[in-house]
């Protein structure tokens, strides 16, 4: 037990460190683990699942005060930047704490009763996956509801689809490489572009407790967990697209009910793909991929990972809170303009170093289209097609035949 509970810890310090580096992923840290499992599968197993839980909390600080996202809380950046513009970034911080906690508390208690259920519920659904997909990309764009912005968000949705159908499936460069610039471009550097020319210097953040309604935030925090769970049993509807979902459900409103919902569903999504090796026999992460290659069907269990869910779930949220408000404290002591361009250049950087020549290109394409959202004044959402048009294209057999027809 004292190891196991040491092994939750260390995940939560690598968790710590992934989620405070942009760049730095799980993923990235995943295969010297599984190096390290011998001998000790279901510690190791724990260690996993806490360091993807933290990373999940852990993330929206840079994304919230760099403008910096990892996949699942790119959509998280504009609303936090908006509140970041207020001096309202630490309550950004609260926010998300909110939905990443009570994401877990929901998903945890519902794993075990829900299990033997999400199995036939697959299989139904996975023939029919890209027409779930279209459904969803076809009620985010006509509920922009004026013809101008309809057009306008199927054009974005179809220009960032080619995007994502070139950089991630042409073998141009591997497509773990390639999320760095295309998430980066569409969401953090045309972000942080307008906020560099139009302002100098970020306003004084404060940092007391502003209150957090829980009865308002309930129905987010709910809907958001019953997204999550969809997006970690179904492949390719991430949690931007459940945000989407969640939204449309309980019909939120508003800055700080998005920034619950989508923490929500992220930290869901992150539960349920390990819950998705017991219930379907398949990785949905990968860190669950991590996990189901030192299984142990013996040692490693539900219930371990949900133990494992729940002491990280709740030490990372302390830790989120408290390095949140030290960000807050000190970020605008910093001149705002210097430190956007020095994440610019942190992120010029870094794409040279994973994706090469090619991914300055696709870095400056993404940005580009990252940027007709706010001047056409429709949701960046149908940014999202980077990730979708690829994946419907692919479960209705035809992705092959769309390279061609394109010339990739």
């Amino acid at each position: 037990m004292l190891e196991t509970l040491a092994h939750v810890l260390a995940g939560v310090a690598l968790g710590t460190l992934t989620g405070l580096i942009p760049g730095l992923h799980v993923n990235n840290l995943a295969p010297i683990l599984i190096a390290l499992s011998t001998g000790a599968s279901a510690e190791m197993a724990a260690l996993i699942v806490a360091m993807s839980i933290t990373n999940a909390f852990i993330s929206y600080i840079p994304a919230t005060f760099l403008a910096a996202p990892e996949e699942g809380n790119e959509l998280s950046v504009l609303p936090a930047h908006r509140l970041l513009l207020e001096g309202r970034g630490y309550q950004a911080i609260r926010l998300t704490t909110t939905g990443c906690l009570g994401g877990v508390l929901l998903s945890a208690a519902l794993a075990l009763p829900l299990m033997p259920v999400i199995g036939p519920i697959y299989a139904a659904i996975r023939p029919q996956m890209h027409w779930l997909l279209l459904a969803v990309a076809g009620i985010m764009i006509f509920l922009e509801r004026s013809l101008r912005k309809i057009v306008w968000a199927a054009a974005i949705f179809l220009m960032s689809g080619l995007l994502g159908l070139f950089s991630l499936d042409t073998g141009l460069m591997p497509a773990d490489s390639s999320l760095l610039p295309l998430l980066s471009g569409l969401f953090g550097v045309s972000v942080l572009l307008p906020s560099i020319f139009n302002c100098s210097s970020l306003p004084e953040q404060h940092t007391e407790d502003e209150p957090v309604n829980i009865k308002t935030g309930l129905k987010p925090v709910c809907a958001g967990a019953a997204a999550g769970i969809l997006t970690g049993i179904v492949p390719s509807i991430g949690p931007s697209q459940g945000t989407v979902l969640a939204q449309l459900a309980v019909r939120s409103k508003g800055n700080e009910e998005f920034l619950i919902s989508v923490s929500s569903v992220n930290v869901s999504k992150a539960v349920f793909s390990f819950v998705a090796i017991f219930a379907i026999g398949r990785a949905r992460s990968g860190a669950a991929v991590a996990v189901e290659k030192i299984m142990d069907t013996g040692t490693i269990t539900p219930l371990l990972i949900i133990g494992a869910v729940l002491l990280a779930g709740g030490i990372a949220a302390n830790l989120q809170l408290q390095l949140g408000k030290l960000a807050a404290r000190y970020i605008d002591r910093f001149p705002y303009r210097g430190l956007g361009i020095t994440v610019m250049v942190f992120i010029l950087a870094l794409t040279i170093h994973c994706s090469g020549v090619m991914g300055i290109l696709v870095l400056a394409t993404a940005t580009a289209i990252g940027i007709l959202p706010a001047v056409s004044k429709v949701k960046r959402t149908h940014a999202m097609g980077v990730l979708m048009v690829p994946c419907i294209l692919f479960f209705a057999g035809v992705k092959g035949s769309a390279l061609d027809i394109l010339g990739l």
